[in-house]
């Protein structure tokens, strides 16, 4: 369902996710912005929200309709002052204040201002789900997304109370807390635990493990500042790097790599292993180098 959000059904691509599933309303895909499905089983008793990861822009082309959009959204959630790396960089907002230091009200009013204005990928995420609610009164509602989708997802989740299931998604916490869906500071085990939330990664994959930033990645040189690590919920973490010698590498964040290794893991490990556990990611931080006034 996460790898479908980023096809149109009647293109070369779709994968069919069988019985008892059906697709029951495309979301956004004569627009510029969110984009994914509704799916529902048959009996209409189980709906899954699909949205779709970041379509990749590079040095201003490519990314296809959602590429601007998708990248603003990006730089915005998961970059500690609106994409304000360096001097170099052309903001996505005006929040940095000078040096390391960034207003935390503006960061909150932006995201109010966007929201209002449709521009956040989080709000309308949110009015999607309330016009689920409202077409599937009596169903079990589960999100999921890629990468920026699945944080998408998981922050609308806890908003809601509903469950979410997210893979390779960059580190939501930050965005999170900075809209004050969840407290600030070190979040605890327990308060991890609570969330209806698991996020599955590799170790291989840099945009999931918080590493792709810095002059010398290749995320910086293409103008995203994902600059946070720390995820919400519960992590469940393949470690493709200690167990299979993998290095990290953009490429390996693709949902493709990500689909084969769930298939093939118990091959790989020689059945050492099928699944990984499950655990809080507690007293993680992000954005540590910044002051908030």
């Amino acid at each position: 369902m996460a790898l479908d959000c980023y096809v149109d059904p009647k293109r070369q691509g779709w994968v069919d996710i069988g019985d008892p599933w059906d697709v029951e309303t495309e979301i956004g895909w004569l627009e510029a912005g969110l984009r994914g499905y509704v799916f529902s089983s048959e009996d209409k008793k189980t709906v899954v929200i699909g949205i779709k990861g970041t379509s990749l822009k590079l040095f201003g082309t490519g990314g296809g309709p959602t590429g601007t959009n998708d990248k603003i959204n990006d730089n915005k959630m998961f970059s500690c002052c609106c994409g304000k790396v360096d001097r170099t960089w052309w903001p996505v907002c005006s929040c940095a204040t000078g040096g390391n230091q960034c207003n935390q009200q503006c960061l909150v009013n932006d995201l109010i201002t966007d929201r209002d204005e449709g521009d956040s990928y989080y709000g309308i995420a949110l009015r999607v789900l309330d016009a689920a609610k409202q077409l599937y009164p009596d169903a079990s509602i589960w999100l999921t997304g890629h990468s920026l989708g699945g944080s998408v997802a998981s922050t609308v989740g806890i908003t809601k109370g509903y469950p979410v299931f997210t893979f390779q998604s960059p580190g939501d916490a930050r965005f999170a807390q900075r809209i004050g869906i969840v407290k600030s500071g070190n979040l605890t085990a327990s308060e991890l635990k609570r969330m209806p939330v698991w996020q599955f990664g590799h170790t291989a994959d840099p945009v999931f493990m918080g590493t792709c930033n810095g002059p010398t990645s290749s995320c910086y040189s293409a103008g995203y500042a994902l600059e946070t690590k720390c995820h919400l919920g519960r992590s469940c973490i393949y470690d493709t790097m200690g167990v299979l010698g993998w290095r990290q590498n953009i490429q390996a964040h693709t949902i493709f790599t990500f689909i084969s290794v769930v298939e093939n893991w118990g091959n790989m490990t020689e059945g050492r292993e099928f699944v990984p556990k499950c655990e809080a990611q507690a007293d993680c931080q992000d954005c540590t180098y910044w002051d908030y006034v």
